[in-house]
């Protein structure tokens, strides 16, 4: 009985002391009127240009805020510009870094600054207890000039199941401008299975170069996980879309397409049916049939059979595709050169797309 009392009575003690401990230990966060912002300091002007971008980083610094105790504290660097807000990134420490390179695509592209560009952008800080729904701090806000360049175009690769993972011939596409790190294409990913087509995300035709599925690029929709933590897309569906990599935020994003059609007067209902081109993933283009014009030259590329998403032409020949014109969203009709039979092959994996007009 004796032994039981003292074990009773430990218990009690130390149960005594934890409610205690926990007490004292809510008692010492400071009220939020006695939370401490951090102050962030100035930022002198930042010009980005080819000779820097990939050498340069840019470091914001920030005096410490206080929330009473010592806790861990998550500082988060917000930059804005033209009515756009984008997270810079996170520290646990007093200053963060950014390499030109991804400040240049997150001014140009996610602050809607563009390429070439001069724009005033503001930054602050917001400051949290990390781990906690405390509700944060904010600093003071600075403002400072960024210039950004168009840099040289990168590439990515995309193996998957629809071109049989062959990725010594995975299918290429593009920044949609230099130093954007946002990269754009239009793919069919039909593979002829009953639901999922898997697929990855590399930076070279191999695999000992880094190649990301769900464990590094995030998605905007549910990936059902497996082994390879490949991405995919649900066929049920459909097979057709515009992925959207942003290589700075490691995100990946789908948009569906229908169909991808070509119409015109060619046709026997005269501009009243789209013919539909198909994806070749080993010339990674979309093909059309071949089209006889007797008469009438103009035609257009459609995507859903819409006209809203129809694409023509402002005369722009294309400096990346040999004998190419670029597209144009809501542009003038495409025309060819004179009547005869021609095949249409539509680069999807670059901004803007690139028609080639082929005479047979």
């Amino acid at each position: 009985m004796k032994h039981i009392k003292y074990i009773t009575l430990f218990v009690t003690l130390a149960m005594a002391f934890v409610a205690c401990d926990m007490q004292i230990e809510k008692a010492t966060l400071s009220p939020q009127s006695g939370y401490k912002a951090p102050v962030l300091q100035s930022q002198g002007s930042v010009i980005i240009n080819e000779d820097n971008s990939k050498v340069e980083a840019v470091t914001f610094n920030w005096s410490a805020a206080s929330f009473g105790p010592a806790v861990q504290i998550e500082y988060s660097l917000y930059a804005t510009a033209n009515g756009q807000t984008a997270l810079v990134g996170t520290s646990f420490t007093q200053s963060l870094s950014i390499s030109k390179t991804d400040l240049n695509g997150l001014v140009a592209n996610d602050l809607d600054v563009g390429v070439n560009n001069t724009a005033n952008v503001d930054a602050y800080l917001m400051a949290k207890v990390y781990g906690t729904k405390l509700e944060g701090v904010s600093s003071n806000t600075i403002s400072f000039d960024v210039t950004t360049f168009a840099a040289d175009l990168r590439y990515l690769f995309l193996p998957g199941n629809y071109q049989g993972w062959d990725i010594g011939n995975a299918p290429q596409f593009w920044e949609t401008d230099g130093g954007t790190n946002i990269y754009k294409i239009l793919v069919d990913m039909e593979d002829g299975s009953d639901q999922y087509s898997y697929f990855k995300v590399t930076v070279a035709r191999n695999w000992s170069d880094e190649n990301w599925g769900y464990n590094f690029l995030t998605p905007s929709w549910y990936c059902p996980e497996q082994g390879d933590s490949n991405l995919s897309v649900d066929l049920t569906e459909g097979s057709i879309y515009v992925l959207t990599v942003n290589r700075g935020k490691m995100t990946i994003d789908k948009k569906g397409i229908e169909k991808v059609g070509i119409i015109g007067a060619f046709d026997e209902s005269g501009w009243g049916t789209d013919l539909d081109m198909t994806y070749d993933a080993g010339e990674n283009i979309w093909v059309s049939p071949a089209i006889t014009f007797s008469s009438d030259l103009n035609f257009l590329i459609r995507f859903n059979e819409n006209w809203d998403m129809k694409y023509g032409t402002d005369n722009e020949a294309s400096q990346a595709v040999e004998g190419g014109v670029n597209l144009v969203e809501g542009g003038n009709d495409l025309l060819v050169p004179a009547q005869g039979t021609y095949v249409m092959k539509l680069h999807g994996n670059r901004t803007p797309y690139v028609l080639v007009v082929e005479k047979q």
